[in-house]
């Protein structure tokens, strides 16, 4: 490139120079030695992330590729395989994950207790780990909160005085507390979860490890807030994560399939993108239908007629196979039933007699038809399922997802960089021109530059809004559904 302005000329060379230094210093890849794949991805985006911090370039470049680059990197850094729980407020996710634990430790009180990511992983003892929102954080949530109006949430948070507690709380490091028995564990989790702990608002994150958890060692369960959460702070932690899972377990109640439930359907599919395969419907509580056998056997095949669609799974038989309806409450008190955990006097009895009475079935005939009831909640089934479609190959399928994820970053962040090369070409073309006329053209350049990202995130919105839309030509299937209900 040829200049006519030596000042012009000397300042570009010295950028260039520092831009080689930084693309070229070394990078500490010692946490991503896992995979020789993944570590020579994760090596580039490093460097690809100091270049895009250099000052004259990250003024151009949008928190949201930023902010990609750093889960791209998290997900190296911490080879482990998110199976995410996710749903409507109330959807029976916490029921589901006890069962699939074989032990109540996530809270199914009445009020919504999900409030943070809730992670279950296998360990050598069993601990909780707390981490807290900073207080940047905790800013951004209160505005949600106030945006939304949420009167119950403030008023819930005044009655607990949890503002007295706020300072203690925020921006504080992350805790560890290791804990002798699983009571002494559920305990500990009531503690920093419950929604009557004023403690549980500055919660972000709460880790639990389980001895003798019947998972391998780097595959985690999670437990995500609500995603129609009136804090739209929380929800969005929930769609978030839909990225970052490896698997989704989408948790809808099956007595009703509403507009409101296929429109959270289609926002799982959504920010799933194009690995459809890695979410299953669960359609939770089949135990609620006043016939749960036959009830279910009518509605599930309304429920394939719409997930066959191009917004969801695109196949019918692809639908039917990722749809499980699950009773995950009457497996855990079949089982405590089993074990004599409680007395015929406790609640859970006639819970259990009322199921049962449902499905024909009495009490006295439980000892003979167990294993008829136990296969009706398709809990074994769903874990078989995991276990077979998705834990059993969990390391190859990380490796494929972080190299999908990287495709996919890679094309964004070159689309950014031609961008910017072409400002700076035309910049350096006005040098030949007086210093005012450099500074307008750069000015105006930041302008469309500024006006494209704004169009591309209108674009993603209302791409967005567009898939949300469709849920209105589901209204024939909720008729359906609601024609078959009794």
């Amino acid at each position: 490139m040829q200049f006519k302005n030596k000042e012009v000329e000397k300042e570009y060379l010295e950028r260039i120079e520092n831009l080689k230094k930084v693309i070229n210093s070394p990078v500490v890849d010692t946490q991503y030695l896992w995979n020789e794949t993944v570590r020579k991805y994760a090596v580039t985006m490093e460097q690809v992330r100091k270049m895009l911090q250099i000052n004259e370039i990250k003024p151009s470049v949008s928190e949201r590729i930023l902010s990609n680059i750093q889960i791209f990197l998290d997900k190296c850094s911490n080879p482990e395989f998110h199976i995410a729980l996710v749903g409507a407020i109330k959807a029976g996710k916490s029921t589901l994950i006890n069962a699939l634990l074989g032990y109540e430790l996530a809270s199914t009180e009445v009020t919504p207790e999900t409030a943070s990511l809730t992670k279950f992983k296998s360990a050598k003892e069993d601990y909780v780990e707390v981490s807290f929102y900073s207080k940047e954080e905790w800013n951004k949530l209160w505005k949600s909160v106030n945006e939304a109006k949420a009167e119950v949430f403030l008023e819930e948070y005044q009655i607990l005085k949890a503002d007295a507690e706020k300072n203690n709380w925020l921006g504080k490091s992350t805790q560890r507390f290791t804990c002798a028995d699983r009571v002494a564990l559920k305990e500990e989790i009531r503690k920093w979860t419950s929604s009557k702990s004023p403690t549980h608002y500055f919660v972000k994150e709460v880790v639990i490890g389980l001895k003798d958890f019947d998972l391998p060692e780097g595959v985690v369960l999670v437990d995500t807030p609500g995603l129609d959460d009136v804090v739209e702070y929380r929800s969005n932690i929930t769609r978030a994560y839909i990225d970052r899972a490896n698997a989704v377990l989408m948790c809808v109640r099956s007595d009703a399939l509403t507009g409101q439930e296929l429109q959270t359907i289609l926002r799982v599919f959504t920010n799933a993108r194009n690995s459809v395969e890695k979410v299953y419907i669960v359609a939770t509580q089949i135990d609620t239908l006043n016939r749960p056998k036959s009830d279910w056997e009518k509605q599930g095949k309304e429920w394939v007629k719409y997930l066959k669609g191009q917004n969801c799974y695109r196949n019918e038989q692809l639908a039917a196979q990722k749809l499980i309806p699950v009773s995950a409450y009457l497996y855990t008190i079949l089982h405590e039933y089993n074990n004599k955990e409680f007395s015929t006097d406790d609640d859970k009895y006639f819970d259990l007699t009322s199921i049962l009475l449902k499905l024909r079935i009495r009490n006295n005939e439980i000892d003979e038809r167990y294993q008829e009831i136990e296969d009706f909640t398709n809990i074994q089934l769903l874990k078989s399922k995991l276990q077979d479609e998705i834990i059993s190959k969990f390391k190859e399928y990380m490796v494929d997802d972080i190299v999908s994820s990287y495709r996919d970053y890679r094309a964004e962040i070159r689309e950014k960089i031609e961008t910017m090369k072409q400002e700076q070409n035309e910049i350096i073309q006005t040098s030949q021109q007086d210093i005012n006329e450099i500074k307008r053209k750069k000015e105006e350049y930041q302008e469309k530059l500024n006006n494209a990202l704004k169009e591309k995130e209108d674009l993603s919105v209302l791409v967005k809004e567009i898939k949300y839309a469709t849920t209105r030509r589901a209204e024939d299937l909720i008729k359906s559904i609601k024609s078959i209900q009794i």
